[in-house]
């Protein structure tokens, strides 16, 4: 994501853990991988998967519907779980448990295959389009199903959020079993995953020609333009 466009290929942004909701039609053909399929970003070190992983959003379904007679209630379902409803990778599973990446970035199989061996020249392929040109490596992500509120799904994050938050008591969103309000801005401050890669060092140097070539992919919510949150120190 970062003003980062999303190198976090998957993940939530905002954590008061009622957030996963199925983005469907994101890709044909595209299934839930879960976030087992997100091996780099998941894996240890990883700022994105570091802050994602101390947020509720990553154990939501556990703490609040694990064990109650709400685990398998559908409208608690799309808010605490993930791919309600959709295909999966893996039989019979119904949902993935939590907000996972996908809640948030879509359907991952298609742009996880395009990672591990992008037009057919091994996992290394991507990696080296991404030094090469962030941009057009990007592209390439968004063109097999990546969504990233404010580039290309949901027109701001704000809007992504409201699908499972609210900010008032009367909002008809709501959950009737919790009277909790979220503060957008803060909760932003709060749960922002995003960090500098290629994409957003090559945005500070962008020529006012290629910001017209790349409109449909530069952030258009302002606040993925607010300044990252700093890593922590090892």
């Amino acid at each position: 994501m970062s003003g980062k466009v999303s190198k976090y290929l998957f993940g939530g942004v905002v954590s008061l853990g009622l957030f996963a909701f199925a983005l469907s039609g994101v890709s044909v053909g595209a299934i839930y991988t879960g976030n087992s399929g997100c091996k780099c970003h998941m894996g240890k070190g990883c700022f994105e998967g570091e802050e994602y992983k101390e947020r509720l959003h990553s154990n939501t379904w556990e703490k609040r519907l694990k064990g109650t007679p709400d685990s398998e209630n559908p409208d608690c379902l799309k808010c605490h779980a993930t791919a309600y409803g959709e295909k999966i990778e893996g039989a019979g599973l119904k949902y993935l448990p939590n907000v996972q990446c996908e809640a948030c970035h879509g359907a991952g199989s298609e742009y996880k295959k395009l990672k591990e061996n992008f037009e057919g020249k091994g996992k290394d392929a991507f990696k080296a389009l991404l030094k090469k040109d962030p941009f057009e490596a990007r592209k390439v992500q968004y063109d097999a199903g990546l969504i990233v509120a404010g580039i290309n799904g949901p027109a701001t994050v704000k809007e992504q959020c409201m699908k499972c938050h609210w900010e008032t008591k009367d909002d008809k969103n709501r959950c009737p079993k919790t009277d909790k309000l979220m503060d957008y801005k803060e909760f932003f401050k709060k749960d922002d995953h995003r960090d500098e890669d290629e994409l957003d060092v090559a945005l500070k140097k962008m020529s006012a020609e290629d910001k017209k070539k790349w409109a449909a992919i530069l952030p258009k919510d302002e606040i993925l333009n607010t300044p990252l949150k700093p890593k922590k120190k090892d």
